[in-house]
């Protein structure tokens, strides 16, 4: 299991943690967001800081929201050359829908994904989807809630392989969040303090 390590700050408003998760290096993928995304233009501090990140052996995802298939095609295919001037390697699309007649704009994203070159793709729907979702060819977010549930088990729908995002976990039990999901079979693991993964920020150490 690949710990995600949501990573909203900036480097200059908190280098502390910038500075912990290189240290942490190789084995973990760190999610970027800027802005909600990649922000309006780079960023020539965010360039020079991913740039130490890839260099310590951290891959790199960055933040798109789908906002449930709503947003126009163009604002997202805008955002993904936005994250292509980083060294980014993947993308993390937030809020996807899970309808079988809403997986249009969904396909149409990370095909475009594809094209620019990234080569590791979550999509979140935050629960299981429509079967069709699956050929897709991303990793799925099957699972995106509390600890408390997430402890007594998931839904129907989440299989092994897919990426598990859980919140509200106290910081004494992070490791053991992180060792529930490597049992059930996750691919992904994000597992934070904060009471939701929207601009939660990593807890490091992790174990990886």
């Amino acid at each position: 299991m690949t710990p995600l390590l949501p990573l909203p700050a900036h480097p200059q408003l908190n280098p502390e943690l910038w500075a912990t998760i290189e240290a942490a290096g190789v084995g973990a993928t760190v999610l970027l967001n800027i802005d909600a995304g990649p922000g309006s233009g780079l960023d020539p501090t965010w360039t020079a800081a991913t740039t130490r990140l890839v260099r310590a052996g951290a891959g790199l995802l960055g933040y798109v929201d789908l906002a449930f298939g709503a947003r126009p095609t163009e604002q997202v295919r805008a955002e993904l050359g936005r994250w292509a001037g980083y060294p980014v390697r993947g993308v993390f699309f937030d809020q996807a829908p899970t309808s079988p007649y809403s997986i249009g704009p969904v396909a149409v994203a990370v095909r475009a994904a594809r094209r620019i070159g990234f080569d590791t793709l979550l999509v979140n729907p935050g629960r299981p989807t429509d079967s069709i979702y699956r050929g897709l060819g991303a990793v799925l977010c099957t699972y995106e809630g509390p600890w408390d549930r997430y402890r007594h088990g998931t839904e129907e729908g989440v299989r092994p392989g897919d990426a598990h995002l859980v919140h509200s976990v106290p910081l004494e039990q992070i490791a053991a969040c992180h060792e529930l999901m490597r049992g059930r079979g996750a691919r992904f693991g994000l597992a934070t303090h904060e009471a939701s993964i929207h601009g939660a920020s990593a807890v490091v150490p992790v174990p990886v």
